[in-house]
């Protein structure tokens, strides 16, 4: 199984699968020593006495926070720090830094400590180079939040009243600090974001301010934003004291960064198979993890889209078996709370299955039965041909597949289109020709990729690619989660779909099918659109869709394709009537070099899109097999989204490139709706 993951500038980097294992790792190293020193070594001495401790053995901490404290020894050399016992050991970690964290979010209304009253028990061991040691027993008592269950805003701040609870703020005063900005609006001081003013995705200020006002205004559909301000009176994922939960599946997320380490849940998080801490040799998985969940009002670098949320990491992308995917998308530890997936890679051609078995079974089981979404990047390969409809993985109805747009709200120039994208999210373009996506790193590895206050290299502002975008839509998809929580996840694509933002209207590639919806092959139904999502779904009398049904009909041709250019249609009827949500015509040809074949589809309604255009091409190069139609391959769409299935659908084939012939054998055409 080999895939590649679709982000940093456009370069593709390509991973093999391999076996193995790996457990954590939970020690850390300070280091107060003395050294000797001659011409040739330095050596550590080691005067045969233990660590003291230096931290207290007893912590008080407000429910739904993560960090407790640094644990801290004194020692003539270095110390480690591991955990040794204690009735509660399995719920805590300590990273490499000293920090001692919960591993999953303490909720005092439903403890989880041994006792169930909220007192934590554990013991943690130091021991320095020479293999002394010391044991030090430490209690942790959590307490109530109170109100923590009011999501109103008071101050009009753009923080709800229970998130400013949460972090210590004054939930009727809006501007804390007097300097006319509103506290949810910070990049300075102790509860500010630093780099929040440069996160253009999220406000982009110079589109939504007055002339005369820092006051963002208001109904501008045409912004260049993802127009969450008005949702955070509201929705910021904390879910009134039980976060929402989102998951990272990629190639690690750096749990102990400092924007993202109150929000790492290390209980649902895998390296490879194993519980525990996700970190991994490469900064894409955290660059994601910051754009879904960064902290927020904390006082360092950016914000994520929904950044009280807690985040599941997977170094997936590291080991890509198939078991380590089971465990991160349906069978691991604590499954059933995981809301969304993001998966920012993918490969350039493939018909495995797996994949979508694996979401199938998430979608009918996981969050109590609703699915667990499942987003994904439609890949980088824009320039050179490639289309997102060639990969099962994405082209199932199970995937969420997001397209990646500018700033300018225009898709970016490597951005793969398909008839198989739902929808869009922002990831900039190039970082030489427009603003690219601000984040975190892993830290100390952002370079010269870094704004200049970043001394210490913690954040970039170089992440773009479909890699970029795919996260914006998962983590406003979390956000609708928190809002809608009964929603399943057909009612999540059936929304983000009938809400999302017609962007870039002088594109020609425009549809607009009988039932009034906006489709395009380059975004999909348009802009993600969380605020139009809520509306809709809170509105009075919504409803949720109903029992999934489908339809389906095979018919065999065994008739030559003209290679001529002249098209030539092919009709199947349906008699069933459903409200069609997701189509796939698989088509079954014999020709040597299947990528001559421009493939159109018509409804019954006569709306028209294109599954696949000519000379479509593996990347940057040809696909392999070339024949890759021979036995049958599917190409998928929503673009009918609600028409009536019923009646005569017709697939249009026209050999475009002179040269290779071949015979159409079969055309199964499947259709789910409701």
């Amino acid at each position: 199984m080999n895939v590649r993951y679709v982000g940093i500038s456009m370069a593709l980097f390509l991973f093999t699968g391999c076996g193995g294992g790996g457990g954590e790792t939970i020690t850390s190293t300070t280091s107060t020593s003395s050294v000797v020193e001659d011409e040739s070594a330095v050596s550590i001495v080691d005067d045969g006495i233990a660590p003291v401790f230096l931290s207290p053995v007893e912590i008080e901490k407000e429910e739904n926070h993560i960090v407790l404290m640094q644990i801290e020894a004194s020692d003539k050399t270095s110390v480690s720090y591991s955990i040794d016992g204690g009735e509660d050991a399995d719920l805590f970690n300590i990273y490499s830094n000293g920090t001692l964290v919960f591993k999953s979010n303490p909720d005092y209304e439903l403890p989880e400590d041994s006792n169930g009253d909220n007192l934590y028990q554990l013991r943690v061991k130091a021991t320095d180079s020479g293999g002394n040691s010391s044991l030090q027993d430490i209690n942790v008592t959590v307490v109530n939040i109170s109100d923590e269950k009011s999501s109103v805003d008071s101050d009009d701040d753009f923080i709800p009243d229970n998130i400013e609870r949460l972090i210590g703020t004054d939930v009727n005063n809006s501007d804390e600090n007097n300097d006319q900005v509103e506290d949810g609006l910070q990049s300075s001081g102790t509860f500010g974001d630093n780099f929040f003013s440069m996160q253009w995705h999220l406000w982009d200020y110079e589109a939504r301010v007055t002339n005369d006002s820092d006051v963002p205004t208001e109904g501008l559909e045409g912004t260049t934003d993802l127009n969450l301000l008005n949702l955070y009176h509201t929705y910021m994922g904390y879910n009134k004291g039980v976060p929402i939960i989102v998951q990272v599946v990629d190639t690690g997320v750096d749990a102990s960064h400092e924007d993202l380490i109150e929000n790492m849940d290390l209980s649902r998080s895998y390296h490879n198979t194993d519980v525990g801490n996700p970190t991994g040799n490469d900064p894409h998985g955290t660059m994601v993890a910051g754009i879904m969940a960064a902290r927020a009002f904390n006082g360092k670098g950016v914000r994520g889209i929904i950044p009280f949320a807690k985040i599941a990491g997977s170094n997936w992308l590291e080991y890509q078996t198939l078991e380590a995917l089971t465990s991160a998308w349906l069978s691991g530890e604590g499954a059933d709370a995981i809301a969304v997936s993001n998966n920012s890679w993918g490969s350039y051609f493939d018909t495995d299955t797996d994949y979508e078995a694996i979401m199938e079974l998430g979608s009918e089981q996981l969050r109590g039965g609703k699915g667990r979404i499942y987003v994904f990047a439609a890949g980088n390969d824009r320039e050179d041909k490639g289309n997102a409809n060639l990969q099962y993985q994405l082209s199932n109805r199970y995937a969420v597949t997001v397209a990646g747009v500018k700033n300018d709200n225009t898709y970016a120039d490597y951005s793969s289109p398909g008839a198989n994208i739902l929808v869009s999210g922002y990831s900039g373009n190039y970082v030489s020709d427009s603003p690219t996506i601000g984040t975190t790193t892993m830290m100390g590895k952002g370079g010269s990729n870094t704004w200049d206050d970043d001394t210490e290299k913690n954040y970039t502002y170089l992440m773009n690619g479909t890699s970029a975008a795919s996260p914006t839509v998962a983590a406003s998809m979390a956000l609708v989660l928190e809002a809608c929580p009964d929603l399943t996840w057909r009612d999540i694509r059936y929304l983000a779909a009938t809400t999302a933002r017609k962007i870039d209207d002088g594109d020609a590639a425009w549809i607009t099918n009988d039932e009034g919806w906006h489709f395009n092959v380059n975004y999909g139904f348009g802009l993600i659109n969380a605020e139009g999502m809520i509306d809709t779904c809170t509105a009075q009398g919504y409803n949720v869709l109903s029992a999934e049904q489908n339809t389906e009909v095979l018919e065999t041709f065994d008739t030559l394709i003209p290679d001529d250019g002249s098209v030539q249609k092919f009709s199947l009827d349906i008699n069933d009537d459903i409200a069609v949500e997701w189509v796939e015509v698989t088509i079954d040809n014999d020709s040597t070099y299947a990528s001559d074949y421009r493939i159109e589809l018509v409804s019954p309604n006569n709306t028209r899109v294109t599954l696949m255009t000519e000379d479509t091409r593996n990347g940057s190069g040809y696909i392999d097999p070339e024949n890759w139609m021979d036995g049958g391959f599917r190409l998928s769409t929503a673009a009918m989204l609600d028409e009536s299935s019923q009646g005569t659908w017709t697939i249009e084939i026209s050999d475009k490139l002179s040269g290779d012939t071949g015979t159409l054998k079969t055309i199964q055409l499947k259709i789910y709706g409701h």
